[in-house]
């Protein structure tokens, strides 16, 4: 019967892990939404795929410090360059289905207003949101490993180990010992009379 005070601790640290993904995201949506606004209404305004990316990475770099020194705080930390690299090629999955939907209501459907382009990029994000917390918290910041249970011993399995152990010291002190000894006595003699040989 599985023990369900330790799969209730799952889904409780389960759920405190999302809350704070869920804060995490949150702030870098903001983030990502001012960037990607000021870009459009500014500099870019036909280039709203390349504001895009632009707000993304931004909110990425932002995103990767608060969930490494936060949310996933308590996960073992492996070489920052390993979890950076994976942090970033599965933001950029997220990204693309970011994109694609962004892309198929300005190219497919047609919406050019902002309001319209909003609205997509908020269901993409929301998309790709669910593919990157799964993604972090599989690849990006693994859990520790469980510890290894070490099996309990049988009863008697001590009592047979000391008595078979028992049985091979005994053997080895009787007569083998004396054999032993004369055949090693024999040698040092052969290998005495060649190094005087030469």
């Amino acid at each position: 019967m599985p023990d369900t005070g330790a799969r209730a601790q799952r889904w409780r640290k389960l759920a405190h892990e999302a809350a704070k993904f869920g804060i995490v995201g949150g702030l870098n949506t903001v983030i990502n939404f001012l960037v990607f606004n000021a870009l459009v209404l500014t500099v870019l305004h036909q280039g709203q795929l390349k504001a895009n990316v632009v707000a993304t990475v931004v909110a990425t770099t932002a995103s990767y410090f608060m969930n490494r020194h936060w949310t996933y705080r308590d996960r073992p930390k492996s070489t920052m360059r390993r979890e950076y690299t994976l942090f970033f090629l599965f933001n950029g999955a997220g990204l693309v289905i970011e994109l694609a939907v962004l892309g198929g209501a300005k190219y497919g459907l047609g919406l050019t207003s902002l309001l319209a382009l909003n609205l997509a990029k908020f269901t993409g994000l929301a998309l790709g949101t669910l593919f990157r917390f799964w993604a972090y918290r599989t690849f990006v910041f693994r859990p520790a490993p469980a510890p290894t249970a070490v099996a309990p011993e049988k009863p008697g399995a001590r009592q047979n180990f000391d008595q078979l152990t028992a049985t091979l010291e005994a053997e080895l002190d009787g007569p083998l010992d004396t054999d032993l000894a004369a055949e090693l006595a024999k040698a040092d003699m052969v290998t005495g009379r060649r190094t005087r040989n030469r």
